[in-house]
């Protein structure tokens, strides 16, 4: 029969366009891809594959095994197909800042879908930082729930009149679960690590995460970045209100690093260096460097582009960074922790106090390439942290991260499944602004049982290009992370229950 020649899609598009009552259960029944979809109590939208996904996949799990709440995770780039699919009860958010997010909110309330925010960048860099993204005029009002990751900037939110108390939960960092038991099993041995990148486990080595995200604006680009930071509302703070100087300085301080590292590196020739780029940003500048350092030092200098932070320190026994919470992280692993602060300027002068500034009262602190040398030399001769700084880290841990007990998804789960028992019915996902092509798209794959957001012809969209077109790792969660992250993460969650 020509019936069984067709194809799904076409057996989708001829009930649609035929109107025929009893062709659409008929095509259904013999779809043999047809799966109904079981819609998500709550979605969670996982903005960033590198700082949040295996935070989020853990809270689902949590959600599920824990709770009975069906979760699904979904990209930030699919949030609108996630709500069509699922109308949830609830929606998770990272931020509410900026137009993607408030049209996030305004769909989401319109179904009845109440708005979470889970800060997965809950730590403020600075004070001004605070303000735009948990300030008045930070959109945080949409919502109907709000975790911090601390009592400071649960107060700060308070104090400003952006939400009523209520509706506000200090609940710590849930991806920090990672420096923990049983989620700290995961963590890659350092072995293993020394071993996939060619160096030897049995001599020291350094580590270098890098964060000057926005030097790569300073030759081009410039005027996304303006255009960004002006949609964000950034721009209107002091700190971040001039972007072509801020990017000359970052390019600038990059240059100046650079040659520190390399000084140390000539220093000393048994050190070993992995190289780890923030993913916000360009990495051929940094696999260039990396080349060049092997030509002139030999493959003690690897570049570590695709792999998690906590993978990276578990192999270090000296991390550098700037301002940076991989330098907080490291002492979650017991390693010496070294801010190279080569300039002082903008979002990273230590004028503008709160919590990066914070953190350097228990780092190492050094301005100058001789200074690093020495310091590498103290800490791995055996030199630790000093009495003021182990009180210092001790207060900042209290201070912007509540808790780090292995114990913070849990507790989110079970503060949203609290809130999610006051429940109600949800609405139809509203059309405002969807082409009529996206629409058909969406409504044909949801008669097939399928995602929304799915291609209807295969090949088309099989999976994120690796690097954006500003030239730095792309952040795009495919199905293939979430499931590989939930499969992971899910028997310790299950063996701790």
């Amino acid at each position: 029969m020509l019936r069984d020649k067709i194809s799904c899609v076409q057996r989708a598009c001829f009930a649609k366009a035929t109107h025929a009552k009893v062709a659409r259960p008929i095509l259904r029944a013999e779809c043999p891809r047809h799966k109904k979809l079981r819609r998500a109590d709550i979605i969670l939208i996982v903005d960033h594959k590198w700082r949040d996904l295996p935070g989020l996949a853990a809270l689902a799990v949590w959600l599920e095994e824990g709770f009975g709440l069906k979760t699904a995770l979904i990209p930030y780039d699919q949030w609108q197909e996630g709500l069509f699919d699922n109308r949830p009860r609830a929606i998770v958010v990272s931020v509410l800042y900026g137009p993607r997010s408030r049209a996030i909110a305004q769909a989401a309330k319109k179904m009845g879908t109440r708005v979470i925010v889970i800060m997965t960048e809950g730590r403020p860099n600075n004070s001004q930082a605070m303000t735009y993204l948990v300030g008045r005029d930070s959109g945080a009002d949409q919502a109907d729930l709000w975790l911090t990751w601390s009592d400071t900037v649960r107060d700060f939110m308070i104090q400003s009149g952006v939400l009523p108390g209520e509706k506000l939960i200090t609940a710590g960092a849930a991806r920090f679960d990672f420096y923990s038991p049983p989620l700290r099993s995961l963590v890659r041995p350092r072995k293993r690590m020394a071993g996939e990148f060619g160096l030897d486990a049995s001599k020291p080595v350094a580590t270098w995460a890098t964060n000057f995200t926005h030097a790569k604006f300073h030759r081009q680009n410039l005027d996304f970045m303006i255009k960004d930071w002006t949609a964000l509302g950034v721009i209107r703070q002091p700190a971040y209100s001039n972007p072509a100087e801020f990017a000359r300085l970052d390019w600038e301080t990059r240059l100046k690093c650079f040659d520190a590292v390399r000084g140390l590196l000539a220093a000393r020739g048994q050190l070993q260096l992995m190289v780890k780029p923030h993913p916000a940003e360009e990495h051929d500048v940094y696999a260039d460097f990396v080349e060049k350092c092997r030509v002139e030092f030999g493959p003690r200098v690897v570049f570590v582009g695709s792999c998690y932070i906590w993978d990276v320190l578990n192999s270090s026994d000296v991390h550098i960074h700037r301002m940076c919470t991989t330098g907080v992280e490291a002492w979650l692993l017991g390693v010496p922790s070294i801010d190279l602060h080569m300039a002082d300027y903008y979002a990273w002068s230590r004028e503008l106090g709160g919590s990066a500034a914070e953190s350097m009262d228990g780092n190492d602190v050094v301005t100058r390439g001789e200074d690093l040398i020495e310091r590498v030399d103290y800490c791995l001769g055996g030199g630790g942290p000093s009495r003021q700084q182990l009180d210092a880290r001790q207060r900042y841990i209290a201070r912007w991260l509540f808790k780090v007990d292995g114990d913070r998804c849990r507790e989110h789960a079970k503060i949203l499944a609290e809130f999610l028992g006051r429940g109600g019915r949800v609405g139809e996902f509203p059309f405002d602004g969807i082409t009529v092509r996206r629409r058909i798209r969406w409504k044909i794959n949801r008669f097939l049982g399928r995602s929304a957001g799915r291609p209807l012809l295969p090949g088309r969209g099989d999976g994120p290009a690796k690097v954006d077109w500003i030239g730095q790792v792309d952040k795009i969660v495919s199905q293939e992370d979430i499931d590989g992250w939930l499969g992971r993460v899910r028997p310790l969650v299950k063996g701790s229950i």
